[in-house]
């Protein structure tokens, strides 16, 4: 039961049984004031409902609070104890039901999704471009609505939200329950099983295993980290995954980007199966074998680890620098946010002597280390690049031109690309014309992440580098909310010069912010990132500049 709900059982519970000495007591000193006594109970399930709102397995303590009103309206003795009765009684069934009824406060999940399926067609601004058909996702997802609405399945509900964001391939369009369990929850309910290790393609299109658990079977049949998977459950490798990915919606996270979502591809397939399945291998022989692995447990926290270790960023806080070497030092941005106040003059400041700093010692190399990185304002982002843009007027973006009539952004009846509003701006200082920037990037790269890294790959010193893009996904976003979620998505619309949409991926799912270097994930990527430990993407970069 909720916390509300149980205060206000047991305020009414005491306020009858004083209503119910005061009937005695006010009947000898008659007063307005012990009238007014009397409509305590109501008032308080007023504020009640206004706060937590109104719960039909709690009507027997709403009715209760209108009994104890007959007080008020007849200053009788009999009358008023019997209404204070009364309600003690219907608030203790109430409590009673509020116990066993499956339904208590249980949202309506299907008109959550209906509301808030109209916000998203009403203000998501990536539609037309996306090539988003509304009316077949809202036929396929409503049943699944519906389905955990009957059954009061609460991680049905977070799950049909998840599978669903992930259609619109947007990574500003997600989902999140204020109960984390929740989703956690229901993502355990198809992350499948763990059999002691994950899955990853390589480079040159072998799957191998990686993060295997030491104390597992498919460690003991000699399954390493880099060891060629050959077969899964009797299907050969390469089916399997594809077909996995062609019968199931579930991804690791939405991806903008096909080719994103496809370095993953293999990590789902290593939690498909029962109690157990026969994984085939290739020995050091180059023999193939087979081993039937048994379960371990739930796969999502293994799969969840193996993510992170590949897309890991360097080790310290936001806007933090590391020297590397003599001539390298790194600044590693996690997300595009300073302080309370955001106080981004102070901060360009404090980094543009850093550089002035660095520049005087001898630096030369400067690497971002933008991996993972969350986002943020576009003010940090100008406050930043200007320091490293080339001297003069830069731009940053434009704004859409925004009709509040239709409720949509305008677009030239000839051309058909969207009608270019107000121009952003900044002016570079050119703080690090000397040397070179390498900036660090991966598929949750987001939103000014990606900003940052797309204005960057314009200068001639600049490279940008990693195991994937960025995620290409850069608009202003917009939510709904209710009482236990909310649903996040593009909103504010920003633009080219010729009014094409910036960064965002079309319905190609191409990348659209340069990946100068795609650092190939291969064996010896696996093996510094699994069995040492290693920033493999760093030492990647630190070959390159050595050389």
């Amino acid at each position: 039961m909720s916390y509300g709900d149980i205060g206000l059982i047991v305020l009414e519970l005491l306020v009858a049984g004083g209503l119910f000495w005061l009937a005695s007591y006010a009947e000898k000193a008659l007063s307005t004031k012990w009238k007014l006594c009397y409509t305590i109970p109501m008032i308080l399930c007023i504020f009640a409902i206004a706060l937590f709102g109104f719960e039909v397995s709690m009507l027997g303590v709403y009715l209760g609070a209108l009994c104890m009103l007959a007080g008020f309206m007849k200053e009788e003795k009999r009358l008023r104890r019997v209404s204070a009765m009364a309600a003690g009684v219907l608030t203790v069934i109430s409590l009673g039901v509020c116990m066993i009824n499956p339904e208590y406060r249980t949202p309506d999940y299907v008109e959550e999704f209906k509301e808030s399926f109209s916000q998203l067609k009403l203000h998501y601004n990536m539609a037309e471009h996306k090539n988003i058909d509304w009316d077949t996702l809202y036929e396929e997802y409503l049943p699944q609505f519906q389905k955990a609405d009957k059954e009061h399945d609460e991680k049905a509900n977070a799950l049909a939200w998840e599978l669903f964001v992930q259609e619109f391939h947007d990574c500003h369009v997600s989902y999140m329950e204020k109960k984390e369990d929740i989703l956690n929850g229901a993502l355990e309910r198809i992350a499948g099983n763990d059999y002691g290790l994950s899955l990853m393609t390589l480079e040159n299109g072998k799957t191998v295993a990686v993060n295997v658990e030491t104390d597992s079977l498919v460690y003991q049949a000699g399954i390493r980290n880099g060891t060629v998977i050959t077969a899964w459950d009797g299907v050969e490798i390469k089916e399997a995954i594809d077909a996995y990915n062609r019968d199931n919606k579930f991804r690791i996270h939405a991806f903008a980007v096909k080719e994103n979502e496809d370095f993953y591809r293999a990590m789902l397939v290593a939690g498909t199966g029962g109690d157990s399945v026969n994984i085939s291998y290739l020995d050091d022989a180059g023999t193939e074998k087979t081993v039937l692995a048994g379960k371990l447990g739930n796969y999502k926290k293994r799969l969840e680890d193996t993510v992170d270790v590949i897309d890991q960023g360097v080790a310290i806080t936001n806007l933090a620098w590391q020297n590397i070497d003599d001539e390298t030092a790194l600044m590693r941005m996690r997300f595009m946010s300073y302080d309370k106040e955001e106080n981004f003059d102070q901060m360009s400041e404090e980094v543009r002597t850093k550089l002035l700093v660095l520049k005087d010692r001898g630096v030369k190399h400067l690497i971002f280390d933008m991996r993972s990185n969350s986002g943020g304002s576009d003010e940090y982002v100008k406050a930043l690049i200007k320091l490293i843009a080339p001297e003069g007027e830069h731009t940053y973006a434009y704004d859409g031109v925004f009709d509040k009539k239709t409720m949509r952004y305008l677009k030239d009846e000839n051309t058909g690309r969207y009608l270019v509003g107000e121009r952003e701006c900044y002016q570079g200082e050119n703080l690090w014309g000397h040397g070179d920037i390498t900036i660090l990037v991966n598929t949750n790269t987001v939103s000014a992440g990606d900003h940052f890294s797309m204005l960057a790959s314009a200068f001639p010193n600049v490279t940008i580098m990693g195991f994937t893009h960025s995620s290409c996904s850069a608009q202003g976003i917009n939510s709904v909310q209710t009482g236990h979620s909310f649903l996040a998505y593009s909103s504010v619309l920003l633009l080219n010069e010729d009014g094409s949409v910036f960064i965002d991926t079309d319905e190609t799912r191409e990348a659209t912010v340069p990946l100068d270097i795609k650092i190939p994930f291969d064996e010896r990527a696996v093996a510094a990132l699994f069995d040492d430990g290693e920033d493999y993407v760093l030492s990647y970069v630190m070959s390159l500049i050595e050389k």
